[in-house]
């Protein structure tokens, strides 16, 4: 995982942006879009307010897709969905990149909630086409079922069924069952064997379900996480601080041995030179340093 700003407050961002890289959404049923890349959301308009949208992917295939999630469908989101993509354009035009916009996508992903939405906005002069993928297809019992199975027995999740455990919330219907499924969700990944995946998980869960998750509970799931991406680093840096004190050690060793059987400066440099892998400069400067403590 690359360098995590620790102080931001929007730790899951951070993590899910390295846990979606390089990946399909075959999860929800649209294998066919692999993601590159995960963009700023906020997108400035000329009004004094921002427009902030759900997620905004670079894919494989050089175009853009913005993802929106829903929980019902109301025909005057297509007007909203037209001002991500207008502001997604301007941002290319304000750029001077506008010739690097190939494609934009607009996909919606609908909870459990909701089983068909109109599709196609035709206004003759504007045509919109939303590619919609319906969540009240998956079978989230048994989803539940086989990713506690693996998990119990220690086998590890490969990357599509760690993202069907982050948005198995989704597949249910109604709030109060969507909330019982999140916490179910987050017990499941707090098991998973490695730390790593545990965070990318739990920030899946709160990403995919920011609409819908009790406030006070994902509040109390992003400051575990921080400890846990912050002890993480500390324990990251115990084991770095360890190895080079026992390099340190090893160094130390070699020169001090050498010299009591008489080995000739010379001899001793090349030695370590050819161990450590240093350099003429640095064996050098460690022979000078630990030979004074004989």
């Amino acid at each position: 995982m690359s360098e995590i700003a620790y102080q931001n407050k929007d730790v899951t961002a951070k993590v899910m942006a390295e846990t979606l890289k390089g990946k399909s959404l075959a999860a929800f049923g649209l294998p066919h879009l692999k993601i590159m890349d995960i963009l700023p959301t906020n997108l400035p308009a000329i009004e004094s307010n921002e427009l902030r949208l759900d997620n905004l992917f670079l894919l494989s295939d050089g175009s853009l897709a913005i993802i929106d999630y829903e929980s019902s469908f109301d025909r005057e989101n297509f007007v909203k969905y037209l001002n991500y993509i207008a502001r997604v354009i301007k941002r290319f035009a304000v750029r001077g990149e506008l010739n690097q916009l190939k494609r934009v996508k607009m996909v919606v992903i609908y909870t459990a909630d909701v089983e068909c939405a109109e599709e196609i906005y035709d206004l003759e002069g504007l045509i919109l086409l939303v590619e919609s993928a319906y969540l009240v297809n998956r079978d989230s019992n048994e989803i539940y079922r086989r990713l506690k199975g693996k998990i119990e027995w220690g086998q590890r999740l490969t990357e599509e069924e760690m993202m069907e455990l982050m948005i198995l919330p989704l597949t249910v219907k109604g709030r109060t069952g969507k909330q019982e499924a999140i916490e179910k969700a987050v017990g499941l990944a707090r098991n998973l064997p490695e730390k790593e995946e545990q965070l990318k998980v739990l920030a899946g869960i709160l990403t995919f379900t920011d609409k819908v998750i009790d406030k006070m509970y994902a509040k109390r799931l992003k400051e575990e996480m921080q400890m846990t991406l912050v002890g993480q680093m500390l324990m990251d840096e115990g084991i770095q601080k360890g190895r080079e004190e026992g390099r340190e050690e090893g160094l130390r060793a070699l020169i001090q041995d050498n010299i009591e059987t008489g080995i000739s400066r010379e001899q001793i440099l090349e030695k370590l030179q050819k161990r450590f892998q240093l350099s003429e400069a640095q064996a050098e400067e460690y022979y000078n340093r630990f030979s004074e403590e004989s």
